[in-house]
């Protein structure tokens, strides 16, 4: 039996994306680069209900619970969430998720990454909470929910802060950006297993660096797995990812993404079309070649191709 079953004498299932913005609630969506999106939910006190909402793409992301809890059931776990709790969460493309609100309200904000941009945002997973690691680390497989730190007086003041701010348009868009950023430097400052010690890495894990760095100049069409790679190279994948970011001062995502890239540019300034350079560099889709590249130059690939070729 379902949450939305077990509710189904006094609440109604509604389809989470087609609710209407009303003035006693309020679902906000607000992309804050490519690959992040922000959601503001506010509900007031009234009646529970119950929702469903299915993923339309792999996602992980963070719950900060300011008011009123949740009871959400997930293909694989089920949890209930209450006032000034954080969870992570990860879910793979099509999964879905029944959740019902209180009586007593409800308001929470969601920042929701694309796997690959929350690897390289956190530093593949290094700079993130044992839990959230370990949920990242599978997300396109199955769903996965932890709770973290809670939320102290200073974070739910600023969560506060994110529904009231008087700022319009770009301005306020770059306020919430800097507030869930403030959020989420809280919570890998309070659970980093990683305890502020800078990782010193020796001469020979710098080697099988420079040497998984080489391997990938030579696959960039169709790199291996970070598994694979560390096998290449001889030593085991949290060595391995650590050194690479200690010694070439990026992540392994970020350095393939920024080698990709380059060697697009070089194409297209070469008269190459624009799904020809994709599939050089190993992308299917054009679209997906689109979004990276922009994210990746700061502009999308049409401005770099000659307009003559």
């Amino acid at each position: 039996m379902t949450i939305a079953d077990q509710h189904s004498n006094n609440t109604s299932s509604e389809n989470w994306e087609m609710s209407p913005q009303m003035a006693d609630q309020s679902v906000e969506t607000l992309a804050l680069r490519s690959g992040a999106t922000l959601v503001l939910s506010r509900f007031e006190p009234g009646t529970p209900r119950s929702f469903t909402f299915t993923e339309p793409e792999d996602t992980f992301g963070f719950g900060f619970h300011l008011r009123g809890g949740a009871r959400f059931e997930m293909e694989d776990c089920g949890f209930v969430t209450r006032a000034l709790e954080v969870w992570t969460c990860a879910a793979p493309r099509g999964s879905t998720s029944q959740f019902v609100l209180p009586s007593d309200g409800f308001r929470t904000v969601s920042i929701r990454f694309e796997p690959e941009l929350a690897d390289e945002f956190f530093a593949e997973g290094l700079a993130l909470p044992r839990e959230a690691r370990d949920i990242l680390a599978r997300v396109r497989q199955r769903t996965g929910i932890a709770r973290l730190a809670s939320l102290n007086t200073a974070a739910a003041t600023r969560l506060e802060t994110m529904f009231s701010t008087p700022y319009k348009d770009t301005a306020r868009r770059f306020y919430l950006e800097s507030c869930v950023l403030d959020l989420l430097a809280g919570q890998v400052a309070d659970l980093s297993d990683m305890s502020g010690r800078r990782y010193r890495v020796t001469s020979r894990h710098r080697e099988k660096a420079f040497a998984a760095r080489d391997h990938l100049d030579t696959q960039l069409q169709n790199p291996p797995t970070i598994a694979e790679l560390s096998r290449i190279v001889g030593t085991n994948e949290f060595t391995l990812k650590r050194a690479f970011k200690e010694t070439l001062g990026t992540t392994i995502f970020g350095y393939v993404s920024r080698r990709r890239m380059e060697h697009a540019t070089l194409l297209l300034q070469q008269g190459m079309t624009i799904s020809s350079a994709a599939q050089e560099v190993g992308y299917s889709c054009v679209r997906s070649f689109s979004a990276a590249f922009r994210r990746q130059t700061g502009c999308p690939p049409s401005v770099i191709r000659r307009p003559d070729s």
